[in-house]
């Protein structure tokens, strides 16, 4: 990721570099008017708008990377409820229960991940879902009242936060603020080489430099611009840790 950063801010300062060379090139040669202080006053107002998009967009990604992975870890955590509610259902449905709970961790990782970064989700991890919804559904009447109402109630939560992370697959921002972004970005860069500015080395470092940092701006925002299909996305944590406390339960003989 580090690579494809640099390759980003080195292609945006090379493009602004030779905008800046073609734009000296036609004011020289084609004695373009002296419009510096109206377009001036535009690029600082267009630069400052892509500042503010860019700010914008990097705080409503990162707070959807952050929901995402508080999301999961609630989905997790009624996956490991239900486990721990199932110790006192009868033997055989225990047995049911924590094997499809450990079984459904395992495709959420294995299976469904993978496809979450496509843009998609998985039919057999839904099966599976739906199997542990079965099982609490038809468990017996003579189970404990309180095993049930909280295998119940995990069941439920596992439900609504794993509809919410699928509803989150297909999100992601809307492509006209992307687009906009780009736009700004370009736009900043235009409007200072259409005042002449900059002229000689230390000018044109600038302008290569302004252009890095458009390039590396517009870089970030695509790299987080969806919870689980970007370059920056959450990845599957809270279910490793799941099994892990399961395991942990098991081998404690809960």
């Amino acid at each position: 990721m580090a690579v494809a950063a640099l390759l980003a801010v080195v292609f945006a300062a090379t493009v602004a570099l030779a905008v800046a060379r073609l734009g000296h090139h036609l004011a020289r040669h084609r004695a373009l008017p002296d419009v510096g202080p109206a377009i001036g006053t535009a690029a600082g107002v267009v630069f400052s708008f892509f500042i503010l998009t860019l700010a914008f967009l990097m705080v409503s990604s990162a707070q959807d990377l952050a929901v995402a992975r508080k999301g999961n870890y609630a989905e997790a955590g009624a996956l490991i409820d239900l486990y721990l509610a199932a110790d006192r259902m009868p033997g055989p449905l225990k047995a049911e229960i924590r094997g499809h709970s450990e079984r459904y961790a395992h495709m959420v990782i294995e299976r469904e991940w993978p496809r979450m970064l496509e843009g998609g989700t998985d039919d057999e991890t839904w099966a599976m879902a739906y199997g542990l919804y079965e099982l609490v559904a038809k468990a017996p009447a003579d189970a404990p009242p309180k095993a049930l109402d909280e295998s119940r109630d995990a069941i439920t939560r596992l439900f609504a936060q794993r509809r919410t992370r699928v509803a989150d697959v297909q999100g992601g921002l809307p492509p006209v603020m992307v687009v906009t972004l780009i736009g700004a970005a370009v736009l900043s860069v235009a409007f200072l080489v259409l005042i002449g500015w900059p002229r000689g080395v230390r000018g044109m470092i600038g302008i290569a430099a302004l252009g890095g940092i458009c390039g590396y701006g517009v870089w970030l925002v695509l790299q987080l611009n969806h919870a689980y299909a970007s370059g920056v996305h959450v990845d599957p944590d809270a279910f490793r840790e799941a099994l892990t406390r399961m395991a942990f339960v098991t081998s404690h003989g809960i």
